[in-house]
C-alpha cells in the first residue's frame, strides 16, 4: 500500500529526522515506513499524524474510488488548508475563521462585478 508520508513531511518542510524525533523514534525508521518497508499500523499512523499536524487518515493515498461518498475527493491545496487549519488550537482557528471572512466576501463581490 502507497502512502502519502513523505509527501506531507516534505510540504510542511520537515526533515526525516524531525519527524522522527516528534514521533520518538529513528529517522530509519520513518524511512522503512514511508517507502512501505514497514508495515503502517494505526498506531504508527497516528504517531506520525501527531508530528506532522495532520489526521492519521491522510497517511494514506487513497484512490477516488475508495473515497467516501459522503466526503469529497480533496485537492492537494485543499488538504493542506485542511491540515494546516486542523494544526491550530480552537482560539487560534477562531481568531483565523475571523480575519478571512471578510477577504472572501471581498473577493466574491469583486469576482461578481469584473463579471457584470
Amino acid at each position: 500500500m502507497t502512502n502519502r508520508i513523505a509527501e506531507i513531511r516534505k510540504a510542511r518542510g520537515l526533515t526525516l529526522q524531525e519527524v522522527a524525533t516528534r514521533a520518538a523514534t529513528t529517522n530509519q525508521q520513518v524511512s522503512h515506513l514511508e517507502r512501505g518497508r514497514r508495515k503502517l499500523s494505526y498506531e504508527w499512523m497516528k504517531r506520525l499524524a501527531s508530528a506532522m499536524s495532520c489526521h492519521p487518515l491522510d497517511l494514506l493515498d487513497h484512490p477516488p474510488e475508495t473515497e467516501s461518498m459522503h466526503e469529497p475527493v480533496l485537492s492537494p491545496r485543499e488538504r493542506e488548508l485542511l491540515n494546516l487549519f486542523r494544526s491550530l488550537n480552537e482560539n487560534e482557528q477562531d481568531a483565523l475563521w475571523l480575519a478571512i471572512q471578510p477577504m472572501v466576501n471581498f473577493m466574491r463581490c469583486s469576482s461578481s462585478s469584473r463579471r457584470e
